[in-house]
């Protein structure tokens, strides 16, 4: 299943692309996918040009619920609205409020509570439907639209799949929304530009490949966040990798930033996907990915393919 993207190098803007050390990043991505379904992709997040694809049109279009990949959302919106602070602490108490066990928590216990990075490190459901709670639909369907999930993202120019994104209806629905179910789907080109914004500080260029002509990165979305925010997102995101659910991306001498996802499929089969999204280095990030895998688990299956995909990259890098 999947269109395989040939290998994309880029020698512009006065300086060598990561490419330029990792050559074979395509063909390595093409042999860890052979025979799966699913889709991925690696871009430079400071231009927003692809390196190795797998399944592009996939990515570019098939919307699927984003898991807890999408808690990144539900945490700015928090942060930025003065609903929760950085060093606020909640206590897990397992089953989550509004969702019931379906959601329960199984990472490790925690004592002495969650701050919104631990929470998001560790994918804390309780925390973030207890979250929920101090939200209202149209706010976080504004911080949803703010991150770009329901408009289109854009590959060569070209606007691709929009996604679903609904207001929820407050109490369970809303609760639902901030676990990335429920009223929000997304395609991996979407999830990918979200984090992207976060790499970035705040800006995202799209995705362009050198067959569709882009010379220059332009930016496509700018969003202005507090420091304290993007300090608190990077923080969860790095802890994700080292000591939380992506633990399987870890890159020996390198810090990863990343999430993972586990969503229901929407075929009522009960069967779950696999998502990892996450860049690196996590403070002057030169690579950033997304992988999707049908009929998977994020922390056992998206993210030790992601893993694999960035030793190879850094270690062509050393070598």
């Amino acid at each position: 299943m999947g269109v395989l993207i040939g290998i994309w190098l880029v020698l512009g803007l006065g300086q060598a692309s990561p490419m330029a050390t990792a050559g074979s990043l395509q063909p390595y991505l093409s042999s860890l996918t052979a025979g799966r379904r699913g889709s991925a992709i690696a871009i430079n997040p400071a231009t927003g040009e692809v390196l190795a694809a797998w399944n592009l049109e996939g990515a570019a279009n098939d919307a699927y619920p984003p898991g807890s990949t999408a808690k990144v959302v539900i945490s700015t919106a928090a942060l930025e609205d003065g609903h929760v602070a950085p060093d606020e602490h909640l206590m897990c108490r397992r089953v989550p409020p509004l969702v019931g066990s379906f959601y329960a928590c199984t990472h490790p216990p925690a004592p002495e509570g969650f701050t919104i990075s631990s929470a998001l490190a560790n994918s804390c459901n309780f925390f973030f439907a207890t979250l929920s709670m101090r939200e209202t639909p149209e706010a976080l369907l504004h911080w949803y639209s703010v991150f770009g999930f329901g408009e289109a993202a854009m590959l060569d120019g070209k606007p691709t799949g929009a996604g679903v994104l609904r207001k929820a209806s407050a109490g369970r629905g809303l609760a639902m929304a901030a676990l990335g179910a429920g009223d929000v789907a997304a395609t991996a080109a979407q999830l990918l530009d979200a984090y992207a914004l976060i790499a970035n500080q705040g800006t995202e260029y799209g995705l362009w490949t050198r067959q569709g002509g882009r010379q220059r990165p332009r930016p496509r979305r700018r969003i202005e966040l507090k420091e304290s925010t993007y300090a608190a997102l990077r923080q969860g995101l790095v802890g994700g990798v080292r000591y939380g659910t992506g633990q399987a991306a870890a890159v020996p001498g390198v810090e990863v930033a990343g999430k993972t996802g586990t969503a229901s499929a929407l075929d009522g089969s009960g069967a779950t996907h696999a998502w990892f999204v996450g860049f690196a280095p996590a403070q002057r990030p030169e690579i950033a990915l997304v992988v999707f895998l049908e009929r998977g688990n994020g922390a056992h299956d998206a993210a030790p393919l992601a893993g694999k995909l960035l030793r190879y990259y850094f270690g062509r890098k050393r070598e």
